[in-house]
C-alpha cells in the first residue's frame, strides 16, 4: 500500500514539475524585439489554431502544443522562440522542443 501510494506522488510530483516549473536558461522576448532577428531565429507559435488565427504573427511556425511532438522537424535548425498562450503552455513546449534537441533562447506570453 505505501509504495504504490510513494509511486503515484512521484508521478504526480514530475507531472506537476513538467507543467508549472519555470524552465531555466531562456528568457522573455518582446515581440518586436523578436521582428528586428527573424534571420537569427524561428518564432514557434504554440497557441491553438483559433488563437493564432485571430493574432497573426508573421513569419511563424504555427504548431499548438499537442503537435509538437509530431511536427518538430519542420522547424529549422536555428534558435527558437516560442509564442505561448500562457506560461504552462509556454512551460510544457520548450521542454518538449528541449527534448527533441532543439534551442529555445527565448518566450514570449501573448495575454488576451
Amino acid at each position: 500500500m505505501s509504495i504504490a501510494l510513494i509511486i503515484i506522488i512521484t508521478f504526480l510530483l514530475l507531472f506537476l514539475y513538467h507543467r508549472y516549473m519555470p524552465v531555466f536558461g531562456i528568457g522573455k522576448m518582446d515581440l518586436n524585439y523578436v521582428s528586428y532577428t527573424k534571420e537569427d531565429v524561428a518564432i514557434v507559435d504554440t497557441r491553438d489554431f483559433q488563437d493564432s488565427f485571430n493574432d497573426i504573427i508573421e513569419q511563424a511556425y504555427s504548431i499548438p502544443v499537442p503537435y509538437l511532438n509530431r511536427h518538430f522537424h519542420d522547424i529549422p535548425d536555428k534558435n527558437i522562440v516560442v509564442i505561448a498562450s500562457d506560461f504552462v503552455g509556454k512551460n510544457v513546449s520548450t521542454r518538449i522542443l528541449r527534448n527533441k534537441g532543439k534551442r529555445v533562447v527565448g518566450y514570449h506570453v501573448v495575454k488576451d
